[in-house]
């Protein structure tokens, strides 16, 4: 890489200055995409899977591919997906806007997080006072103060709809990125140390639920500002995906910290450039139009999932398992699609407050 992609993001033109069009515009198609693919692999993370603490290659099972997606193949989405974040917030620029970017983040996370996880709270608090379900994670009819702030607030743990812990954070980190763009702009790297510090030691109590979200999220945004050229590397795609293959295997029989980074790493440069099949794949581009939907299937997903989970549907160790472990996840996204489309046509209005006007 040379000197020239390490300098850090010129200063805004000047008036009458035409700007040059910005990363997110040019790879829009492509980040849209990636969006899709990883929340689609985040609604399989989300399945329970009791995957084994004891592993051995000498005692292979029906489920096995499953046990090793879930423990590795798939946890890198939510970690990509905050880098997005961080590269969209400072590569458009919005990180220097101050309460107008405040105000978009209230309406496209903070409220989504809130109509989302709130439905699902009034839903179970009534399923459990008509003793259909019981009290599992969070018993809501013998709930004091401090287990309410959690399920309805996300307070100091996951709330009633645990996907959107991830809106919670986010909005969080969002909010420390405005307040504090003109250090992160400055000296970016020394904040992603202080970051790995304060994510290694907890050093930030409960503010952020997930804290490595904030190395990622300013991982992201180095690469915004160092003007990291994302094309790079669009032909590595025959590289990386073996090589992920393989750190998988290794992670899954023999696991360490290194690995599971080294996961991240290759899990993130694996999808980000199949997605440069965009561009040359009729097949990629009939995918782009149902790349609106990610946010509406995250959103979704959780409550899609608490219902088939009262209904007792598991996946048992047998190839039978595993088949519905394939099919079951990608028909909740497919289902949270098209009730979100269903409920658009309904009520376009509401449907696009509550999604922050993205998928509507």
């Amino acid at each position: 890489m040379s000197i020239d992609v390490l300098k850090p993001a010129d200063a805004p033109p000047k008036a009458g200055v035409r700007e040059p069009a910005s990363p997110v515009h040019i790879f829009s198609q492509r980040l849209f995409l990636t969006r899709l693919i990883l929340i689609v692999l985040v609604v399989y993370v989300h399945f329970p899977l009791d995957v084994p603490a004891v592993r051995s290659l000498s005692a292979l099972n029906p489920l096995e591919p499953a046990y090793i997606a879930n423990a590795t193949f798939l946890r890198f989405s939510v970690t990509i997906l905050t880098i997005m974040s961080g590269f969209i917030l400072f590569a458009s620029g919005a990180d220097q806007q101050g309460m107008r970017t405040v105000t978009k983040k209230v309406r496209t996370l903070l409220v989504p997080f809130l109509f989302w996880n709130l439905s699902l709270v009034a839903v179970l608090y009534i399923a459990q006072r008509l003793g259909i379900l019981s009290g599992q994670r969070l018993d809501l009819l013998n709930a004091d103060a401090s287990t309410w702030a959690d399920a309805t607030l996300a307070w100091s743990t996951r709330p009633v709809n645990y996907p959107l812990y991830f809106l919670r954070d986010l909005f969080v980190i969002s909010l420390i990125a405005i307040a504090a763009t003109r250090i992160v702009r400055a000296h970016v790297i020394p904040v992603i140390a202080v970051c790995v510090l304060v994510a290694a030691y907890n050093l930030d109590g409960n503010l952020v639920l997930r804290t490595p979200m904030l190395i990622a999220f300013f991982i992201g945004a180095a690469l915004a500002i160092y003007k990291v050229p994302l094309d790079s590397l669009d032909r590595s795609l025959p590289y990386f995906a073996p090589l992920l293959v393989v750190a998988c295997l290794a992670h899954y029989y023999y696991p360490s910290d290194s690995s599971g980074l080294l996961i991240s790493i290759l899990g993130g440069l694996t999808v980000w450039t199949f997605t440069a099949l965009v561009d040359s794949s009729p097949a990629m581009q009939k995918l782009v139009p149902f790349a609106k939907f990610a946010f509406p299937i995250y959103l979704l997903h959780g409550i899609i999932l608490f219902a088939v989970l009262a209904l007792g549907i598991e996946i048992t160790n047998s190839f039978g398992g595993l088949v519905l472990w394939l099919v079951l996840p990608l028909l909740i996204a497919v289902v949270s699609a098209l009730l979100f489309r269903l409920f658009s046509l309904i009520l376009p209005r509401l449907a696009s407050f509550v999604t922050g006007g993205r998928g509507a």
